[in-house]
């Protein structure tokens, strides 16, 4: 089938076919991939045909300078292409190979191609990079000069301000609320920014603001229940965070790391990127002690994921000796959210992980407050401090106060797109089911339940 976006696209140019072909085979052989390209090769891409990689990227960025406007390689009318298996998963050695991976990515992910979107998580896919990350080797560049757009303070101020944005819909409303939104603010947005002209300097802050973005778009995977895709957003994430120079940044990502590793289950994966993001925050003229008590925290609970009680509390006191060091106002926006709430809350999940009753109910109690825009965590807390109610030797358990407590955040889980938070809620009514199922409380839980949520258990 003839190609009718890339003719419309490369008459709009005004560029021969022969001379197309032969910049395109020259933009091959500078990315190390030789290529040789004809008028006759750009007959067939007309008629329908797709080229090989690199030549995709080459085109969208020979047609973006000729018509002095960002082109992506969507817009090129191609079929679309497996993804390689490993896109994502390493730290790239030159700036723009990263820029080249991220953009891939976000275009992939737009398209919904079924690899991204369903590539499952691998069992130590952060080793290498969170090494590679603690030994950063010599500084490199990022000023680039790309398209005519000159790339200035303003461009990236304006991204940090949608960093904000996203991140308090992605904690009011869920990881799946805003996900699809954000990822088209990337590609058409930020993608012509990174692939725009900036020195050094405003190139390393853009960097800072695109790997926020990436974090971003990892973290609203991993709440989707999306884990590879998280894994790789994740993992690209801190390579523009080391490419900025901000490790109070890559400190932040680093605990988000660590969060998704303690979920699948690897608490020593989790323990270990939890200690780099502590190491992190505290290593660069910026320093930032919230972050520095987050990834404390988030060490406890992979010591509670690994069953160990006496770490897991020594972790948590250091974490509240290192928040009366907090000055919010030098605090990064996007880490000013870990208050003492959020503080209670990672102790309650560390006391779930051990089976602590009583520590789960008080953390909970404090963790869990409504009024702060955190819809989310107040469904992960609620639900853990139900399951508690349910938990330990049968005097102990109350059915009542369990569903009295869940019951609280029924309607937060019905208009929250969050699978973690779903998941959590399912849990208390998989236990409601099971060993209650003959309760009134749990019999009327279960029935409002049905009518606000999946009934799936």
């Amino acid at each position: 089938m003839p190609n009718a976006r890339l003719a419309a696209l490369v008459e709009q140019s005004r560029i021969s076919h022969t001379g197309l072909a032969k910049r395109v085979s020259d933009g091959c052989a500078r990315r190390g991939v030789p290529r040789a390209y004809t008028a006759t090769s750009v007959d067939g891409w007309l008629r329908g045909r797709t080229p090989q990689d690199p030549a995709p990227a080459v085109i969208a960025e020979l047609l973006s300078t000729r018509l002095a406007r960002p082109v992506s390689v969507l817009e090129l009318g191609f079929a679309i292409t497996p993804m390689p298996e490993h896109l994502g998963l390493d730290f790239a050695d030159a700036p723009r190979a990263t820029v080249e991976t991220v953009v891939e990515m976000w275009e992939a992910d737009l398209l919904r191609r079924d690899f991204l979107a369903g590539a499952s998580a691998l069992a130590g896919a952060f080793s290498g990079p969170v090494r590679d990350w603690l030994i950063a080797g010599d500084r490199k560049s990022v000023a680039f000069s790309g398209t005519s757009r000159r790339v200035g303070s303003a461009d990236v101020d304006l991204l940090w301000s949608m960093c904000h944005t996203f991140s308090a819909a992605d904690q009011r409303l869920g990881g799946g609320h805003a996900r699809t939104t954000l990822m088209h603010y990337a590609h058409e947005q930020v993608r012509p920014l990174l692939g725009g002209s900036y020195d050094d300097e405003v190139g390393r802050d853009l960097f800072g603001a695109a790997a926020r973005l990436a974090d971003l778009g990892g973290f609203m995977a991993f709440d989707s229940g999306r884990y590879g895709l998280a894994q790789r957003y994740y993992i690209q994430a801190l390579r523009l965070a080391q490419l900025s120079e901000d490790e109070v940044l890559g400190a932040h990502i680093l605990g988000d790391m660590s969060m998704l590793d303690h979920h699948l289950g690897d608490g020593r994966e989790a323990l270990a990127q939890a200690r780099a993001g502590q190491r992190s925050a505290l290593a660069g003229r910026r320093k930032s002690y919230s972050s520095y008590a987050r990834c404390l925290a988030l060490e406890a609970r992979a010591h509670s994921r690994l069953g160990n009680r006496g770490a897991c509390e020594r972790a948590l006191a250091s974490a509240e000796t290192a928040m009366d060091r907090v000055q919010p106002d030098d605090e990064p926006f996007w880490v000013k959210f870990f208050t003492a709430r959020q503080f209670h809350a990672e102790a309650a999940y560390a006391a779930a992980d051990l089976g602590q009753v009583v520590a789960v109910q008080e953390h909970g109690s404090l963790g869990s407050a409504a009024g702060d825009g955190m819809e989310r965590r107040r469904i992960l807390v609620r639900s853990a401090v139900a399951e508690a109610h349910l938990a330990g030797s049968t005097p102990d358990v109350d059915v009542s106060e369990a569903t009295r407590v869940a019951s609280e955040v029924l309607d937060l889980a019905a208009q929250t797109s969050s699978q973690r938070g779903l998941d959590a809620v399912t849990r208390v009514r998989r236990k409601l089911a099971n060993e209650h199922s003959q309760h009134p409380d749990a019999q009327a839980f279960e029935h409002r339940a049905r009518q606000l949520l999946p009934a799936a258990l």
